[in-house]
């Protein structure tokens, strides 16, 4: 198995790749025995490679290096066009270095091993997000009069403010309101 970031292979002995989606979902069930839970979406489909690099083949290892520390104009991390069968099944084109790279020595074999983990780019779920409509945020306002200090200032000094004009429902639990409370 082979494994190209922008048409360069990553070398190592007995290379191991693990595929993953996530698909974040909440408990809905509260107390109760119910399975029913919501769907929160899908996250970018992660890689984790593994292999082994003998301390000979040092270059190697600078060179996966070099690979992971590798950045875009602005500063981000740098988005590989990723060629592997693993990755061509799960549908990702584009990866990126996530998570850390590890190399430990090995404790029989003169090699280190070399984990690393890859997260997709552009996945699709993300392309489908950014293409839906969204919707325009309006102004949300509560019914019923703000309060502000100037409000009071003008009821202590006799003008009262143009009341506004109350749904027969509000109207209802204005009366109550004011034989429960009485008005002021």
């Amino acid at each position: 198995m082979t494994l190209l970031l922008d048409g360069e292979q990553v070398r190592g002995k007995g290379l191991k790749i693990t595929a993953n989606l996530r698909i974040e979902s909440d408990d809905l069930s509260g107390q109760t025995s119910n399975s029913d839970a919501a769907h929160k979406g899908f996250k970018a489909k992660t890689l984790t490679v593994s292999l082994l690099i003998r301390f000979a083949d040092q270059a190697q290892l600078r060179s996966l290096m070099r690979l992971a520390e590798a950045t875009e104009s602005g500063g981000q991390r740098k988005t590989y066009r990723i060629v592997n069968d693993t990755a061509s099944a799960f549908g990702m084109r584009q990866v990126q270095f996530s998570d850390g790279v590890s190399a430990r020595e090995d404790d029989t074999l003169a090699a280190w091993r070399v984990q690393f983990t890859l997260t997709e780019k552009l996945s699709n779920p993300e392309r489908v997000e950014k293409r839906r409509a969204t919707n325009p945020v309006t102004a949300q306002s509560a019914p019923g009069q703000a309060v502000t200090g100037s409000t009071t200032g003008n009821a202590a000094a006799g003008t009262a403010e143009p009341a506004e004009e109350l749904t027969g429902f509000e109207a209802t639990l204005k009366k109550l309101d004011d034989y429960l409370g009485g008005s002021a």
